[in-house]
């Protein structure tokens, strides 16, 4: 894989982590999830007038995307509501990956070299490590059942608009144009969400978070814009696969600022992930 590339993806697999610890930091997730779409939307809309429109093929996607971006963050709010960011996001960020590698090869046909499907499958059983909850064994099998059906909601939706963006953002022509369009069309599905389901009371709860709201928002908008210049030039797969080096960032974060407790398995499962690191670059 390009140098580049990989960089970039690192960069964005810690922006990913840094934002999700801001949305587990604050006390009413949902509301932050509101304002990360508020934020990216207007970021978006001030940057829409001055890129050109995505080419006629990838209008379809953009639409369609619009849906499992806002389903993901519905469910992520909710899962951070009734589980710790050390145990919810390696699950949900492993998952993900599986489901994005099996519709990028089995739907999509994609070509990965095989030492790349090799590095996929070291960061797969990382994860697998990273999310058990030494003497208790798996956190899947800790999990409580709410909270596992809520996390597999989040894993889903994240997998469909991953593969869906990757389609698209290749059919638009240019990633800014396609990105933009995407935020603006992301963006309002949450607030139409918000809207239908809690009303005027969503939007006023932003107030006191403003501050938490915009950076959290400006980081999350920042790190998808860079997922998506990554789709448009590296196999699905391998893009998503690098991606998860995100729950390296997450377990620290968890440590450092949150105080959640790391076990040995968890330390050892992040050595895993990084040799699969390592296979992909040489892929």
């Amino acid at each position: 894989m390009d140098p580049l590339v990989l960089a970039a993806i690192l960069f964005a697999a810690f922006l990913h982590a840094a934002w999700n610890a801001l949305v587990k930091a604050n006390v009413d997730r949902f509301t932050m999830m509101l304002m990360i779409a508020v934020v990216q939307t207007g970021i978006a809309c001030a940057i829409v007038p001055v890129v050109p429109l995505p080419a006629a093929a990838a209008w379809p996607w953009l639409l369609l995307t619009a849906i499992p971006h806002t389903t993901y963050k519905v469910f992520l709010a909710r899962a951070y509501d009734t589980g710790e960011l050390a145990r919810i996001y390696p699950i949900m960020r492993g998952l993900t990956l599986a489901l994005v590698t099996g519709a990028s090869i089995g739907l999509l046909g994609e070509s990965v070299p095989l030492l790349g499907l090799v590095g996929v499958a070291v960061i797969g059983a990382g994860v697998v490590i990273l999310s058990g909850s030494g003497a208790s064994g798996s956190a899947i099998a800790g999990a409580r059942a709410a909270t596992l059906a809520i996390t597999l909601g989040a894993a889903g939706s994240a997998a469909a608009y991953t593969v869906i963006d990757g389609i698209g953002v290749r059919l638009a022509g240019e990633v800014a144009a396609f990105a933009a369009w995407m935020f603006v069309l992301d963006g309002l599905g949450m607030i139409l969400f918000a809207a239908a389901t809690r009303g005027r009371p969503a939007f006023e709860a932003m107030r006191p978070h403003w501050r938490v709201g915009l950076l959290a928002g400006s980081i999350a908008f920042g790190c998808y814009w860079i997922a998506l210049w990554a789709l448009a030039h590296a196999p699905i797969a391998l893009v998503a696969a690098l991606r998860e080096t995100s729950i390296l960032f997450a377990l620290a974060l968890a440590r450092l600022r949150l105080r959640e407790r790391l076990d040995r398995a968890k330390l050892s499962g992040a050595g895993a992930v990084l040799a699969g690191i390592v296979l992909i670059r040489v892929a």
